[in-house]
Protein backbone atom coordinates (compact mmCIF):
# COMPACT_ATOMS: atom_id res chain seq x y z
CA UNK A 1 0.00 0.00 0.00
CA UNK A 2 1.32 3.44 -0.80
CA UNK A 3 -0.40 6.44 -0.08
CA UNK A 4 0.85 9.38 -2.00
CA UNK A 5 -0.68 12.74 -3.05
CA UNK A 6 0.95 16.02 -5.26
CA UNK A 7 -0.90 18.17 -2.24
CA UNK A 8 0.52 16.64 0.78
CA UNK A 9 4.37 17.78 -0.19
CA UNK A 10 5.20 20.80 2.16
CA UNK A 11 6.17 23.18 -0.67
CA UNK A 12 8.17 25.48 1.87
CA UNK A 13 9.50 27.73 -0.97
CA UNK A 14 6.04 29.17 -1.49
CA UNK A 15 6.50 30.44 1.47
CA UNK A 16 9.18 31.92 2.03
CA UNK A 17 11.29 29.10 3.48
CA UNK A 18 14.27 28.39 2.08
CA UNK A 19 15.26 25.03 2.92
CA UNK A 20 17.31 21.78 0.82
CA UNK A 21 14.37 19.42 1.24
CA UNK A 22 13.12 19.39 -2.23
CA UNK A 23 9.45 19.76 -2.39
CA UNK A 24 8.95 17.61 -5.12
CA UNK A 25 10.60 14.30 -3.76
CA UNK A 26 7.32 12.38 -2.79
CA UNK A 27 6.25 12.99 -7.08
CA UNK A 28 9.63 12.21 -7.90
CA UNK A 29 9.43 9.03 -6.17
CA UNK A 30 5.60 8.23 -7.12
CA UNK A 31 6.64 8.82 -11.10
CA UNK A 32 9.48 6.29 -10.11
CA UNK A 33 7.16 3.55 -9.12
CA UNK A 34 4.77 4.00 -11.99
CA UNK A 35 7.54 3.40 -14.64
CA UNK A 36 7.04 0.18 -13.48
CA UNK A 37 3.84 0.00 -11.70
CA UNK A 38 1.36 2.11 -13.93
CA UNK A 39 -1.67 1.06 -12.24
CA UNK A 40 -0.79 2.90 -9.41
CA UNK A 41 -2.68 6.09 -8.27
CA UNK A 42 -2.61 9.21 -6.21
CA UNK A 43 -4.60 8.70 -3.00
CA UNK A 44 -7.95 11.00 -1.92
CA UNK A 45 -7.85 13.68 -0.19
CA UNK A 46 -11.22 13.09 0.96
CA UNK A 47 -10.30 9.89 2.49
CA UNK A 48 -7.76 11.15 5.16
CA UNK A 49 -8.55 10.85 8.58
CA UNK A 50 -8.44 14.33 10.07
CA UNK A 51 -6.68 14.91 12.87
CA UNK A 52 -8.18 16.97 15.96
CA UNK A 53 -6.36 19.72 18.83
CA UNK A 54 -7.19 17.01 20.64
CA UNK A 55 -4.85 14.12 18.92
CA UNK A 56 -2.37 16.47 18.93
CA UNK A 57 -2.50 17.65 22.58
CA UNK A 58 -2.21 14.08 23.48
CA UNK A 59 1.92 14.80 22.02
CA UNK A 60 2.31 18.46 22.51
CA UNK A 61 1.96 20.97 25.62
CA UNK A 62 -1.19 23.42 25.79
CA UNK A 63 1.11 26.54 25.94
CA UNK A 64 2.80 25.13 22.42
CA UNK A 65 -0.36 24.52 21.07
CA UNK A 66 -2.11 27.71 21.87
CA UNK A 67 1.19 29.15 20.25
CA UNK A 68 0.88 27.03 17.59
CA UNK A 69 -3.08 28.06 16.85
CA UNK A 70 -2.45 32.00 17.13
CA UNK A 71 -1.30 33.73 13.85
CA UNK A 72 1.68 34.96 15.48
CA UNK A 73 2.60 32.81 17.00
CA UNK A 74 2.66 30.31 14.05
CA UNK A 75 4.78 32.30 12.49
CA UNK A 76 6.98 31.82 15.45
CA UNK A 77 6.68 27.89 15.75
CA UNK A 78 7.64 28.15 12.33
CA UNK A 79 10.82 29.80 11.71
CA UNK A 80 12.09 27.76 15.52
CA UNK A 81 11.12 24.26 13.51
CA UNK A 82 12.36 25.07 10.26
CA UNK A 83 15.90 27.33 11.83
CA UNK A 84 15.51 29.78 9.45
CA UNK A 85 14.02 33.51 8.44
CA UNK A 86 11.23 34.30 6.92
CA UNK A 87 11.74 35.48 2.77
CA UNK A 88 9.27 37.80 1.96
CA UNK A 89 10.76 38.37 -1.46
CA UNK A 90 9.61 34.87 -2.19
CA UNK A 91 7.05 34.22 -0.36
CA UNK A 92 3.83 33.23 -2.41
CA UNK A 93 1.53 32.18 -0.33
CA UNK A 94 0.06 32.95 3.35
CA UNK A 95 1.59 30.99 6.56
CA UNK A 96 -2.09 29.90 7.34
CA UNK A 97 -2.19 27.52 4.24
CA UNK A 98 1.65 26.41 5.76
CA UNK A 99 -0.69 25.38 8.55
CA UNK A 100 -3.48 23.39 6.65
CA UNK A 101 -0.39 21.61 4.67
CA UNK A 102 1.22 20.47 8.10
CA UNK A 103 -1.83 19.53 9.62
CA UNK A 104 -2.76 17.49 6.32
CA UNK A 105 0.25 15.86 6.27
CA UNK A 106 -0.34 14.81 9.75
CA UNK A 107 -3.87 13.17 9.19
CA UNK A 108 -1.81 10.96 6.04
CA UNK A 109 0.30 9.51 8.78
CA UNK A 110 -2.28 8.78 10.52
CA UNK A 111 -4.21 7.59 7.55
CA UNK A 112 -1.33 5.62 6.41
CA UNK A 113 -1.01 3.58 9.76
CA UNK A 114 -4.84 2.59 9.63
CA UNK A 115 -4.32 1.15 6.42
CA UNK A 116 -1.00 -0.48 7.78
CA UNK A 117 -2.92 -2.33 10.20
CA UNK A 118 -5.37 -2.88 8.02
CA UNK A 119 -2.81 -4.79 4.73
CA UNK A 120 0.30 -5.56 7.09
CA UNK A 121 2.53 -2.46 5.19
CA UNK A 122 1.93 0.78 4.18
CA UNK A 123 4.78 3.70 2.84
CA UNK A 124 3.48 7.42 2.92
CA UNK A 125 5.50 9.46 0.62
CA UNK A 126 5.42 12.03 3.61
CA UNK A 127 5.86 12.35 7.39
CA UNK A 128 8.36 10.95 9.79
CA UNK A 129 8.75 14.92 11.82
CA UNK A 130 10.91 12.93 14.77
CA UNK A 131 12.68 16.16 16.04
CA UNK A 132 9.12 17.62 17.47
CA UNK A 133 9.14 17.94 20.91
CA UNK A 134 6.79 18.45 23.51
CA UNK A 135 7.08 22.18 23.72
CA UNK A 136 8.64 23.06 20.24
CA UNK A 137 9.00 22.20 16.54
CA UNK A 138 12.49 21.75 15.78
CA UNK A 139 14.94 19.94 12.87
CA UNK A 140 12.21 20.82 10.19
CA UNK A 141 9.82 19.03 11.98
CA UNK A 142 6.55 21.27 13.68
CA UNK A 143 4.95 18.39 14.86
CA UNK A 144 5.53 15.06 15.82
CA UNK A 145 2.90 12.98 13.55
CA UNK A 146 4.69 9.74 14.28
CA UNK A 147 3.90 9.80 18.13
CA UNK A 148 0.41 12.05 17.35
CA UNK A 149 -0.80 8.94 15.02
CA UNK A 150 0.45 6.30 17.47
CA UNK A 151 -1.33 7.58 20.57
CA UNK A 152 -5.02 8.67 18.57
CA UNK A 153 -4.41 4.75 17.23
CA UNK A 154 -4.26 3.90 21.27
CA UNK A 155 -6.81 6.09 21.88
CA UNK A 156 -9.52 4.53 19.31
CA UNK A 157 -8.13 0.62 20.29
CA UNK A 158 -6.69 0.17 17.80
CA UNK A 159 -3.56 -0.79 19.07
CA UNK A 160 -1.98 -1.16 22.81
CA UNK A 161 1.85 -1.28 21.92
CA UNK A 162 3.77 0.17 19.15
CA UNK A 163 7.65 0.22 18.16
CA UNK A 164 9.07 3.04 16.71
CA UNK A 165 12.60 1.88 14.50
CA UNK A 166 14.32 5.40 13.64
CA UNK A 167 16.91 4.80 10.63
CA UNK A 168 17.42 8.62 9.39
CA UNK A 169 20.74 10.08 9.86
CA UNK A 170 20.00 12.12 13.35
CA UNK A 171 19.04 10.87 16.32
CA UNK A 172 15.17 10.27 17.03
CA UNK A 173 15.63 12.53 19.55
CA UNK A 174 12.19 14.35 19.69
CA UNK A 175 10.38 11.29 19.62
CA UNK A 176 12.66 9.69 22.63
CA UNK A 177 11.42 13.25 24.25
CA UNK A 178 7.89 13.04 23.48
CA UNK A 179 7.91 9.00 24.73
CA UNK A 180 9.84 9.67 27.65
CA UNK A 181 7.95 7.13 30.31
CA UNK A 182 5.48 6.10 28.02
CA UNK A 183 6.12 2.12 28.06
CA UNK A 184 3.64 1.47 25.67
CA UNK A 185 5.68 3.12 23.05
CA UNK A 186 9.44 1.98 22.39
CA UNK A 187 12.00 4.02 20.48
CA UNK A 188 15.21 2.61 18.35
CA UNK A 189 17.41 4.74 16.89
CA UNK A 190 20.39 4.23 14.64
CA UNK A 191 21.96 7.10 13.79
CA UNK A 192 25.43 9.46 13.56
CA UNK A 193 27.33 9.51 16.27
CA UNK A 194 28.39 13.04 16.49
CA UNK A 195 26.99 15.80 14.57
CA UNK A 196 23.04 17.48 14.99
CA UNK A 197 21.37 17.19 17.52
CA UNK A 198 24.16 16.25 20.01
CA UNK A 199 26.13 19.35 18.98
CA UNK A 200 22.85 21.93 19.85
CA UNK A 201 21.66 23.13 23.09
CA UNK A 202 18.80 20.93 23.08
CA UNK A 203 18.34 18.53 25.92
CA UNK A 204 18.59 15.16 24.76
CA UNK A 205 16.67 12.56 25.94
CA UNK A 206 17.79 8.63 25.19
CA UNK A 207 15.72 6.27 23.32
CA UNK A 208 15.23 2.61 24.70
CA UNK A 209 17.46 1.59 21.98
CA UNK A 210 20.51 3.86 20.77
CA UNK A 211 22.70 2.78 18.05
CA UNK A 212 25.75 5.67 17.42
CA UNK A 213 27.63 5.35 14.18
CA UNK A 214 30.95 7.06 14.49
CA UNK A 215 32.12 7.97 11.20
CA UNK A 216 34.30 5.26 9.58
CA UNK A 217 31.96 2.89 11.05
CA UNK A 218 29.57 2.12 8.56
CA UNK A 219 30.59 -1.78 7.30
CA UNK A 220 28.99 -1.99 10.98
CA UNK A 221 25.87 -0.80 10.52
CA UNK A 222 24.26 -3.84 9.24
CA UNK A 223 25.21 -6.14 11.79
CA UNK A 224 24.40 -3.67 14.47
CA UNK A 225 21.35 -3.25 13.48
CA UNK A 226 20.11 -6.56 12.37
CA UNK A 227 21.77 -7.56 16.45
CA UNK A 228 19.28 -5.04 17.99
CA UNK A 229 15.91 -6.13 16.51
CA UNK A 230 17.23 -9.66 17.47
CA UNK A 231 17.66 -8.60 20.78
CA UNK A 232 14.25 -7.19 21.16
CA UNK A 233 12.28 -9.17 23.37
CA UNK A 234 8.17 -9.95 23.90
CA UNK A 235 7.80 -8.73 20.19
CA UNK A 236 3.91 -7.95 21.20
CA UNK A 237 3.91 -4.76 19.51
CA UNK A 238 0.47 -4.17 17.28
CA UNK A 239 2.73 -1.70 14.92
CA UNK A 240 6.16 -0.97 13.96
CA UNK A 241 6.36 2.86 12.31
CA UNK A 242 9.48 2.99 10.39
CA UNK A 243 10.95 6.45 10.36
CA UNK A 244 13.11 5.80 7.03
CA UNK A 245 14.97 8.49 6.37
CA UNK A 246 17.11 8.65 3.09
CA UNK A 247 19.86 11.10 4.55
CA UNK A 248 22.41 8.48 5.74
CA UNK A 249 23.10 7.70 2.04
CA UNK A 250 26.51 8.70 0.81
CA UNK A 251 25.25 11.49 -1.82
CA UNK A 252 22.92 12.82 0.31
CA UNK A 253 23.65 17.05 -0.01
CA UNK A 254 22.42 18.04 3.58
CA UNK A 255 25.94 19.34 5.27
CA UNK A 256 24.45 17.62 9.14
CA UNK A 257 24.21 14.49 7.19
CA UNK A 258 27.35 14.26 5.93
CA UNK A 259 28.90 11.78 9.30
CA UNK A 260 26.87 8.57 8.06
CA UNK A 261 27.77 7.41 4.64
CA UNK A 262 26.01 4.58 3.52
CA UNK A 263 26.00 3.14 -0.40
CA UNK A 264 22.90 2.63 -1.97
CA UNK A 265 23.40 -1.24 -2.12
CA UNK A 266 23.90 -0.58 1.84
CA UNK A 267 20.76 1.30 2.07
CA UNK A 268 18.53 -1.64 0.14
CA UNK A 269 19.79 -3.71 2.83
CA UNK A 270 19.20 -1.54 5.87
CA UNK A 271 15.21 -1.28 4.64
CA UNK A 272 14.90 -5.10 3.72
CA UNK A 273 16.60 -6.39 6.90
CA UNK A 274 14.22 -4.07 9.17
CA UNK A 275 11.11 -5.38 6.58
CA UNK A 276 11.76 -8.83 7.10
CA UNK A 277 12.12 -8.66 10.48
CA UNK A 278 8.93 -6.57 11.07
CA UNK A 279 7.47 -9.58 8.49
CA UNK A 280 8.62 -12.25 10.29
CA UNK A 281 7.55 -11.15 13.58
CA UNK A 282 4.01 -10.85 11.78
CA UNK A 283 3.66 -6.63 13.06
CA UNK A 284 1.67 -4.14 10.82
CA UNK A 285 4.58 -1.78 9.25
CA UNK A 286 4.00 1.67 8.22
CA UNK A 287 7.30 3.68 6.82
CA UNK A 288 7.56 7.23 6.75
CA UNK A 289 9.84 9.32 4.19
CA UNK A 290 11.51 11.45 6.98
CA UNK A 291 14.69 12.99 6.27
CA UNK A 292 15.99 12.71 2.35
CA UNK A 293 17.78 16.07 1.03
CA UNK A 294 19.30 16.54 -3.11
CA UNK A 295 18.25 14.73 -6.20
CA UNK A 296 19.55 11.41 -5.37
CA UNK A 297 17.05 10.96 -2.47
CA UNK A 298 14.42 9.70 -4.81
CA UNK A 299 15.85 7.01 -5.65
CA UNK A 300 16.61 5.77 -2.46
CA UNK A 301 13.16 5.76 -1.39
CA UNK A 302 12.36 3.76 -4.57
CA UNK A 303 14.50 1.27 -5.09
CA UNK A 304 12.95 -0.07 -1.66
CA UNK A 305 9.13 0.47 -2.15
CA UNK A 306 9.68 -1.09 -5.90
CA UNK A 307 11.45 -4.57 -3.98
CA UNK A 308 8.23 -4.46 -2.11
CA UNK A 309 6.10 -4.11 -4.98
CA UNK A 310 7.27 -6.92 -6.55
CA UNK A 311 7.65 -9.18 -3.77
CA UNK A 312 3.80 -8.32 -3.42
CA UNK A 313 3.25 -9.27 -6.71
Amino acid sequence: MILYHPRLATELARFGIDLPLRDDRSDQVFALLKEQFPSLSPFSLESLISISREDIARVHDESFLENWFSEKGFLEETLKAYDCQKNLSTQEAPLEELRESILRQVSATYTSLEMALDSGFCFYLGGGMHHARRSFGSGFCPLNDIVIAIRKAQASGAIRKALVIDIDAHHGDGTAEVTLRDHSITTLSIHMAKGWPFDSELPLVSSDIDLPIEIGQEATYLKRLGDALSSIENCDFDCVVVVAGADPHERDELKSSEGLLLTKEQMLARDMLVYKWCRDQKIPQLWLMAGGYGKEAPSIYAQFILKILHLMG
